[in-house]
């Protein structure tokens, strides 16, 4: 049996971020929103990662964690317009649009701790089918 995934996933570093934590869902994605999509415009904003979207669970394992504030963003292949063998632009350009137009499913932030390293990720989920519904 031949496995078929269709979400992608989009890391990237977060600015100067003050992270809001305790927030979740709608409350959490528009507070970040600006911030979000002016790094997604910005074509110095650097890939962290682009891929399959990832199991991270670093269980407090320092070689598997990264210093730092990141975003990742998790979307349908069909909803981005793009693949795995698309440019930087192209990856941006997708992300960029994608929130900027709709809403998530859920926000949420992960917090792992390693002994020498934190890793914060606000992620957002979007994995339904999108319409003309622009929020």
């Amino acid at each position: 049996m031949e496995l078929h995934f269709e979400d992608l996933a989009l890391t990237i570093k977060a600015t100067d971020l003050d992270v809001p934590y305790n927030m979740r869902d709608e409350t959490l994605f528009l507070t970040v929103r600006s911030d979000l999509t002016d790094l997604l415009s910005n074509k110095k904003t650097e890939i962290f990662y682009f891929g399959l979207a990832p199991d991270n669970t670093a269980d407090g394992q320092d070689e598997l964690l990264e210093n730092g504030i990141f975003y990742r963003i998790i979307g349908y292949e069909k909803n981005l317009g793009i693949d795995l063998e698309s440019s930087p632009e192209e990856i941006l350009s997708a992300f960029h649009y994608l929130v900027s137009n709709f809403q998530p499913r859920w926000a949420t932030i992960f917090v792992e701790e390693g002994v020498s390293k934190k890793e914060v990720t606000i992620e957002l989920m979007y994995q339904e089918i999108l319409l003309n519904d622009k929020k």
